[in-house]
């Protein structure tokens, strides 16, 4: 049975460990990766040895953060054998992949750090905090609770963390504490100029190409408050793009006036990977996500269902349309 603890507690677990394994989910976004590597930068600068494992490794608009040339593909060969694992922004075990369930399975010592809501309990230790915007903001607070000074690296890896899950502070997620950790890593001395122009300013010329395809076959229902679209894998061809490159895609959907619930489905061989979005009072985590294998926030969630696209989006859209209609109560929300 997973014990939850406190940040001091997680803390001291973790001054207790040597060898760490820093394990994100699958598909890694920015907060996955940037929370990850500042807690690895932290644990280096406690003399520990440690590794960031992440599926697929780093995705490459987060190739540049300090420290990513060190994180590995989880089906990759480890550099050594990890005692200890640590998920970050993992939600439940799948998220981890098959090859990360491995390698946290077999460490003697498993805890987990996370905000997502839906999280049942899995590891030994768990620090869950459903109201945090990021994994990254609780992890700021966790390298304080361990007694390290907030590095210019860590920080620059953790303001990506944060920024990232809360949509640079414009979502209903963002609180009181979001902007005191982002604060923190102001003051450890990142260029935010030079950060969010990467992240928000710039952007390649295939997930540009990619962009236009999606929106091309963008959907809207009768009465204006659904909105879906797919993404293929002939598409990504056609483009010239990554898997990656479909991160926040989903929330152009959301942003047409009217529209309450939108949906991405993502081609992913005989699967589709449904990245859901939604707008209060609906809880798309609750009305759509869990029923159909998924989870997530109360308006970012996703589900990896076994069927092509139209069915997919079929059994979403189903399932948003009774929500939508009973005007199912939430809790404030971000997409």
């Amino acid at each position: 049975m997973t014990k939850r603890v406190t940040i001091e507690a997680l803390a001291d677990w973790l001054r207790d460990r040597d060898d760490v394994a820093l394990l994100g989910h699958v598909s890694p976004d920015g907060d996955a990766v940037g929370s990850t590597l500042g807690l690895w930068h932290a644990l280096v600068a406690m003399g520990k040895r440690s590794v960031v494992c992440l599926p697929g490794g780093v995705p490459k608009l987060y190739a540049h953060l300090p420290g990513a040339e060190a994180a590995v593909d989880t089906d990759a060969p480890l550099p050594f054998a990890p005692q200890a694992a640590l998920a970050v922004d993992v939600s439940d075990p799948p998220r981890l992949g098959e090859a990360g369930i491995r390698v946290f399975e077999a460490c003697p010592h498993r805890a987990v750090l996370d905000h997502h809501g839906t999280n049942e309990g899995f590891g030994e230790l768990m620090l869950l905090d459903g109201k945090a915007a990021a994994a990254g903001e609780m992890a700021v607070a966790l390298i304080e609770a361990m007694g390290v000074r907030l590095s210019r690296e860590m920080a620059e890896c953790l303001f990506v963390a944060i920024s990232t899950d809360c949509g640079h502070f414009n979502y209903t997620n963002t609180r009181v504490e979001t902007f005191e950790a982002a604060a923190r890593c102001v003051a450890a001395g990142i260029d935010i100029e030079a950060i969010t122009s990467r992240l928000y300013r710039t952007r390649s010329f295939g997930r540009t190409k990619l962009l236009g395809l999606v929106l091309a076959g963008l959907r809207v229902s009768e009465d204006g408050r659904m909105a879906w679209a797919k993404l293929t894998e002939a598409m990504l061809t056609q483009a010239g793009a990554l898997p990656e490159d479909n991160e926040g895609i989903v929330n152009y959907l959301l942003e047409i006036e009217g529209v309450q619930f939108a949906v991405l489905a993502n081609e992913r061989g005989s699967q589709t990977k449904l990245s859901l979005r939604s707008k209060p009072p609906l809880d798309v985590s609750t009305a759509v996500a869990v029923p159909l294998g998924g989870g997530g926030h109360a308006c970012a969630a996703g589900a990896t269902v076994d069927a092509d696209p139209e069915e997919a989006i079929r059994r979403a859209l189903v399932l948003a349309e009774v929500a939508l209609r009973g005007d199912t109560q939430g809790e404030r929300c971000s997409p």
